[in-house]
């Protein structure tokens, strides 16, 4: 088909690319092939699309009768059924050949309490609640004369809820505020920032604000809501 004789292989390799019947990775390496400097193979690759495409179109689309049409259909269908047949047998011989397997009492238990917990009213209605008897939880030292108890500890914003107790003639140490403190004074009187609080005061400092340090004479208990982050400083 061309003037120079291409070897039988590139020859075979040319009549495919041109019909599209190459694997894709052959048909890449080709067209990368097809690139380089050989003429020949170029020009026969030319001539076997010409072939094609005259062959293409002189020939008329025909489309399929009903019949064949309703065949191909049934027969598409029937093989779907036949998949889906074979794929529940399979997994019917499967699940018969498995053994059952019997919890050991102890984890039964456990999930029978469980769902039997999830389906309560009242154990719901108390798990949204949290009761604390401070008379049964210890006291902290936190510096000397000054005492907590934890109330509560919210560890993904860094806060804590804690009873703040401080002895007679005691001090706190000054601090710089990572976040909004909140002081509630329950009994007797401390100076706070220059202030002397009785029963019933409140206070505030703001987010970066710094406490010189608080006292006593008298003795002290306050409802404390502060960051875990303070910084301090004396």
């Amino acid at each position: 088909m061309t003037e120079a004789r291409l070897p039988q292989e590139l020859e075979e390799q040319a009549a495919l690319f041109a019909l599209g019947l190459l694997e894709p990775d052959d048909r890449r390496a080709f067209a990368v092939r097809l690139q380089g400097e050989s003429l020949p193979l170029r020009q026969a690759t030319t001539a076997y699309r010409a072939v094609a495409e005259a062959l293409a179109s002189g020939v008329a689309p025909v489309a399929p009768g009903p019949t064949l049409r309703e065949r191909l259909v049934s027969r598409i269908a029937h093989e779907a059924a036949r998949e889906t047949a074979q794929f529940e047998s399979v997994a019917n011989t499967l699940a018969l050949s498995a053994a059952p397997v019997a919890p050991r009492a102890s984890l039964r238990e456990r999930v029978l309490a469980h769902i039997g917990k999830l389906g309560d009213p009242q154990l719901q209605m108390e798990s949204a609640f949290t009761f604390l008897r401070t008379s049964e939880l210890e006291w902290q030292e936190i510096s000397p004369g000054t005492f907590v108890k934890v109330l509560h500890n919210d560890t993904a914003n860094a806060r804590a809820t804690v009873l703040c107790r401080m002895e007679p003639g005691s001090m706190y140490g000054s601090h710089r505020h990572a976040q909004m403190e909140e002081l509630f004074v329950l009994e007797g009187t401390c100076h706070c920032a220059g202030r002397l609080m009785h029963a019933g005061d409140y206070h505030r400092a703001e987010a970066g604000s710094v406490h010189p340090p608080t006292s006593t004479k008298t003795g002290s208990l306050m409802l404390v809501i502060s960051s875990t982050q303070n910084q301090p400083l004396s």
